[in-house]
């Protein structure tokens, strides 16, 4: 399929747009759920937490524990690392929308781009995750969304440095490092109060839960949860894709 033609059985159909011929596909997939292959029609168990809620958060659960805190009124923009293979692997609530740029990786894209669609949909709540070495290169946004009084949840994944990067190559090199920040403090710089703004930190799976339900009934303020997260832990997904780039990459 190209975004102006598609192909079956080696007959070309053309012109035809993309988001015609996906609408067109689900159409005929959905009247007829039997010609769905077996192979691609797999239970969907119930993730069972791995770690103790009063252990460190463990990759594996993070995003399953975020998910859960998720509805149909969010938003969602999962910055390209950590975050985009986590979330991307877990089953989302019904409603949900989430956004990601994996072809690009333009690294800080997601928190302007949240900021963007909370101005945009003033009825929708966006919730960004987002590793604190994408962060340095835009949080100053954080300034305009108190500014103009928005809403966003922002969870930030501090796992000091690149941690994507580390599981691709130079594990422990240093140009996968980035300066220590206090986090909780970045906000204030930006105009932070305890009126418009909600300052959170979870270091234990327990503590993650607690904050996410804080956040969540926290309609009217700008919420930041600082996530503690070990720099060499990755989600299942990124595990499996950095195992087969390895080999290229030794």
């Amino acid at each position: 399929m190209h975004y102006e033609r598609a192909s079956i059985a080696g007959k070309n159909f053309a012109p035809i747009a993309l988001k015609d011929a996906l609408k067109t596909l689900h159409e005929v997939l959905i009247s007829d759920i039997n010609i769905v292959p077996k192979p691609f029609c797999k239970e969907v168990k119930p993730h069972e937490q791995q770690g103790k809620d009063d252990e460190a958060i463990l990759q594996e659960d993070l995003w399953h524990i975020i998910a859960d805190h998720l509805d149909h009124n969010n938003l969602v923009f999962a910055e390209q690392g950590t975050a985009y293979f986590g979330i991307s692997d877990v089953r989302l609530p019904e409603g949900v929308t989430c956004y990601g740029q994996p072809m690009w990786g333009s690294i800080g894209y997601t928190l302007p781009a949240s900021l963007g669609a909370a101005i945009a949909s003033p009825n929708k709540r966006s919730v960004l995750l987002i590793g604190d070495g994408s962060a340095l290169l835009t949080i100053q946004e954080i300034a305009v969304m108190i500014q103009e009084n928005i809403n966003p949840v922002i969870v930030l994944i501090n796992n000091d440095g690149y941690t994507v990067e580390r599981a691709i190559h130079g594990e422990n090199q240093r140009y996968n490092d980035i300066p220590k920040c206090n986090w909780q403090m970045m906000p204030k710089a930006f105009g932070a109060t305890d009126d418009n703004s909600l300052l959170l930190k979870a270091e234990t799976a327990g503590e993650l839960k607690a904050a996410l339900t804080q956040a969540a009934a926290v309609k009217d303020k700008l919420v930041m949860l600082e996530v503690i997260a070990d720099k060499h832990d990755i989600p299942p997904l990124l595990a499996d894709i950095s195992a087969a780039l390895k080999p290229k990459n030794d």
